[in-house]
């Protein structure tokens, strides 16, 4: 087995789990937003679990508060590029992953970038970002994961590509308490979080089993428990007015590659 393989070698034991599971994994592309909290976690799991390539895109540099949970960061890195050092911690741990880090926001310009990944991931912190990203993967039918936590509670959601509901079908508005600077952080929850993220992105993009999409699941650290729910478009969302595509599958249908 090659290094990557031998890497993943415990969850090639899966029942069920193929090495065609592996290869897709392997030949996968995926674009993530975010390389904090709660994306250092996914972008550490998706390299481990063999994903082929990476593209990491993080603005700004470390500062002390961000290191109750970015684990991805050390404290000799502060000052320094947060995607810079992610990029580098992960080419030691896992460096048959090729990986891309680009130090800027969530622009335009990237959109060749998410037309050719398999898979967009979002840990942004604001929803400009976000509502950008989920607007360039519905352009490209592209299926993306949203991640994000605030306080104790952590959400995923799976959105496909096509005409299911999108992220500003959920949150037309934004949501003035996700201020970046504004809203609690418990490192767990964001660990916990990107771990749930993390099983959702490895699903897709190996095709173990399917993922129902267009599900929120809410995680609640005060008591430990989850709860899911399906999410169902809205009809007044400009966004699907503007920018809707040609479906391209059946968001109420698993999502296999």
């Amino acid at each position: 087995m090659s290094p990557a393989e031998t890497m993943a070698a415990r969850q090639m034991t899966l029942p069920g789990w193929t090495p065609e599971n592996q290869e897709r994994l392997g030949k996968s592309r995926v674009f993530l937003a975010g390389i904090g909290g709660v994306g250092g976690i996914v972008a550490q799991y998706l390299a481990m679990a063999g994903v082929g390539e990476l593209t990491l895109v993080h603005e700004g540099v470390l500062e002390m508060p961000d290191l109750n949970r970015q684990t991805l960061m050390e404290l000799s890195g502060l000052g320094k590029s947060r995607v810079g050092q992610a990029s580098e911690r992960l080419a030691r741990q896992a460096p048959a992953c090729r990986i891309t880090a680009i130090d800027a926001r969530v622009s335009g310009w990237m959109e060749p970038l998410v037309a050719s990944a398999d898979l967009l991931v979002d840990a942004r912190t604001n929803f400009e970002e976000r509502f950008l990203l989920g607007r360039l993967a519905r352009r490209a039918g592209k299926p993306l994961v949203f991640a994000a936590m605030n306080g104790m509670e952590g959400m995923v959601v799976p959105l496909g590509p096509g005409s299911g509901p999108c992220l500003e079908c959920l949150f037309p508005e934004g949501d003035p308490s996700w201020d970046p600077l504004g809203f609690p952080v418990l490192g767990a929850v964001s660990g916990a979080v990107g771990a749930m993220a993390s099983v959702l992105a490895i699903r897709i993009l190996s095709g173990y089993g399917g993922v129902p999409l267009s599900r929120m699941t809410v995680f609640e650290g005060m008591d430990l428990s989850t709860r899911s729910f399906r999410i169902r478009k809205n009809g007044r969302c400009a966004a699907c007015r503007e920018g809707a595509v040609p479906e391209a599958a059946d968001h109420e249908k698993p999502w296999r590659r």
